[in-house]
């Protein structure tokens, strides 16, 4: 009796036995892929999750439990090294660990650059190399509302997902703090202290809801998340 042959003698000839190849090439496939081409982690863009239903419509593990620390921020550079005169694109990824969704709050008039950790909202912080303060901070601030009244600023991320935010600075809004040629540090920062008050909102007949605490917030999450350290240069080679 003829031995070996090698793998293709160990499996039929059978669409079961090629249906399980194709298995695994595509498995494969998709682990390179992911591994090696970072858009396919990065889930949707968080601006166009749904808007929290509200009211007594909200996740009850989410309610029992303590999300402060469900929350990370993963930082992706579009590249390491950036042309004098060219925009800085960067992508921002928010991950649920957390077993019950998360609401988030995104200010539309977009993100600050900035080392204030008084700052709500999504801020980004630069160092320039060698240099131990963080540059200059934009003339901006933000606090987040007591009421969401704008359904358009909360996005719900639902338990253990992602999503991703990319944002762009123009050179002048660099060079108006001082971001011009040579190398620096950049992190990212989420921070949000307003839960939300629905009360201003709600109809004065407004149904009861089975958790008190309920009726008087909005179960914004609240708590502050830091993003890994990214390194880039502008000018240069």
């Amino acid at each position: 009796m003829e031995e070996g042959g090698g793998i293709r003698s160990r499996l039929p000839n059978t669409r079961a036995g090629l249906a399980f190849v194709a298995a695994v090439a595509v498995t494969l496939g998709l682990f390179i892929l992911q591994r090696f081409y970072s858009p396919l982690t990065d889930g949707p863009h968080c601006s166009d999750l749904a808007a929290p239903l509200g009211g007594n419509n909200r996740s009850v593990i989410a309610f029992k439990n303590d999300q402060r620390g469900a929350l990370d921020l993963k930082l992706r550079l579009d590249k390491e090294q950036f042309r004098a005169g060219e925009p800085l694109t960067l992508h921002l990824t928010f991950i649920n660990e957390g077993g019950g969704p998360i609401i988030l709050h995104l200010n539309l008039e977009g993100p600050i650059l900035t080392s204030d950790p008084t700052v709500d909202g999504v801020t980004f912080e630069i160092t320039r190399v060698g240099a131990g303060a963080p540059i200059a901070n934009q003339p901006r601030t933000y606090q987040a509302p007591v009421t969401f009244s704008n359904p358009d600023t909360l996005h719900l991320l639902g338990a253990h997902t992602r999503c991703t935010e990319t944002y762009s600075f123009s050179p002048a809004d660099l060079a108006a703090i001082g971001v011009t040629e040579g190398e620096y540090r950049i992190r990212a920062s989420y921070r949000n202290d307003s839960p939300g008050d629905p009360r201003p909102i709600q109809p004065i007949d407004a149904t009861a809801t089975p958790y008190p605490q309920y009726a008087t917030s909005q179960g914004v999450w609240v708590g502050e998340t830091r993003s890994n350290e990214e390194r880039f240069a502008i000018g240069g080679p």
